[in-house]
């Protein structure tokens, strides 16, 4: 890393979220990563922190900063002006950081001198919503990745774009990808890279049965839902399956918790973590064992972050009436069609849940859980406006909405730091 100084503001509380990148064959290419920070009485579109993106990473606060780097993930980060100025980049390692910034600060004049010199010792620069500004060009040329929102423009305007992006080296990435199909034919135009919500959508290619090992699993969920199991044999259970209990037994040893003994048996991590904390991992991990495609990974992460969402948004607001544990099965659950590729409607006649749950999985327009649902999706979208909208019609303490987000996402980044 670059010795340059860097200055910052660490005194907000922040969290890091993360949405990932595909290449044209889905595979994942890297994260763009966006700061949460806990700023008192702000609007949810205030809470991105550009400026301690950069800093947070380099103080290792971000704890997925090293299995990026040992699955040669890069990571795109946006910067302000000031963040540029105040050689903030210099806090991320150039092999896998991609600086992004807007055509509108390189009109700015200002960070020319900057982005040439980030550009020189070894960052990838990227334009965010390339517009073909003859102005820009010289910034388009430094370029190593032009990006296009796909939803902001006509078909017209983007044919006219991707032929005059496609005269530069540098790679093209579409953002705002809303279905599978649409990595075709963007990557058939020249798109080589691609971000939106297209990989949470089911791709329902073929109809299948759900196979003897996926009942399997649901029987295990099953059991682990019983309102009094018998904890011995439960861990018996768990332990004959030789997958699932290395992994738990792994995850429990492992840096996030911190014990000053290694954890030996299921029995003994159920006794000293408890089962309840036990029961919400296992359920993520039983998910990881059922997913068939390349995008699970990140799926299962998402899931691990709507499910604790969902339920410290259900602690914080007793007044619902609704059940944290059931909440948190909704989140984790809410996945499982594109995980699986069956529908919802076939998967939730296997799962160990309530039927207002089941109704709520099946995208019940008529649902009273289907709105926090929708909130959570909003929020990992980073679609602030909505979010805030959600918020106030469904009455809930913005502080606690942004307190259960960080949680959330901390949560989720754990489970993604060992290796599920």
């Amino acid at each position: 890393m670059n010795d340059r100084s860097v200055s910052g503001n660490l005194s907000v509380s922040v969290c890091m979220g993360r949405q990932p990148v595909f290449d044209v064959k889905r595979h994942l290419w890297g994260y763009e990563l966006f700061c949460v920070s806990d700023h008192k009485n702000s609007a949810m579109a205030g809470l991105v922190e550009k400026e301690n993106v950069a800093v947070n990473v380099a103080s290792s606060t971000y704890i997925n900063i090293q299995q990026m780097m040992d699955q040669g993930k890069k990571i795109m980060v946006d910067f302000t002006e000031k963040g540029l100025l105040g050689e903030l980049p210099y806090a991320l390692p150039p092999v896998f950081a991609a600086i992004r910034i807007t055509e509108d600060l390189w009109r700015m004049k200002t960070l020319a001198e900057s982005m040439n010199q980030l550009k020189a010792d070894g960052y990838l620069i990227v334009v965010d919503d390339f517009t073909a500004d003859p102005e820009c060009e010289a910034f388009y040329k430094m370029a190593d990745i032009l990006c296009m929102d796909i939803a902001s423009l006509d078909n017209e305007t983007l044919h006219r774009l991707t032929g005059e992006a496609l005269e530069y080296e540098g790679q093209l990435l579409a953002r705002s990808i809303t279905r599978h199909e649409e990595v075709k034919t963007y990557g058939e135009m020249g798109f080589t890279l691609f971000h939106g919500t297209f990989f949470k959508t089911p791709e329902m290619l073929t109809v299948r049965k759900i196979s003897s090992s996926e009942i399997s699993r649901f029987t295990l969920l099953k059991i682990m839902e019983e309102k009094d199991p018998n904890i011995t044999k439960l861990a018996k259970t768990i332990q004959a399956d030789v997958s699932i209990s290395f992994r738990l037994l792994s995850y429990l040893n492992s840096a996030a918790f911190g014990f000053s003994q290694p954890i030996q048996s299921i029995q003994h991590a159920i006794n000293l973590v408890g089962w309840s904390q036990i029961k919400k991992w296992l359920r993520v991990v039983i998910l990881s064992d059922m997913g068939r495609s390349s995008d699970t990974p990140e799926l299962l992460v998402l899931s691990a972050q709507r499910g604790k969402f969902l339920e410290k948004v259900a602690e914080d607001h007793n007044f619902w009436g609704f059940s944290p544990d059931s909440l948190f099965m909704l989140g984790t659950f809410s996945l499982l069609d594109t995980i699986l590729g069956i529908p919802m409607e076939k998967i939730v006649e296997h799962l160990p849940v309530e039927n207002k749950l089941k109704k709520a999985l099946c995208q019940d327009p008529n649902n009273e859980y289907l709105p926090l649902l929708k909130l959570a999706q909003s929020l990992e979208e980073t679609r602030w406006e909505e979010a805030e909208s959600l918020i106030q019609n469904l009455n809930l303490d913005h502080e606690k909405v942004k307190a259960a987000l960080q949680a959330a996402i901390n949560w989720a980044n754990e489970i993604a730091s060992v290796r599920i």
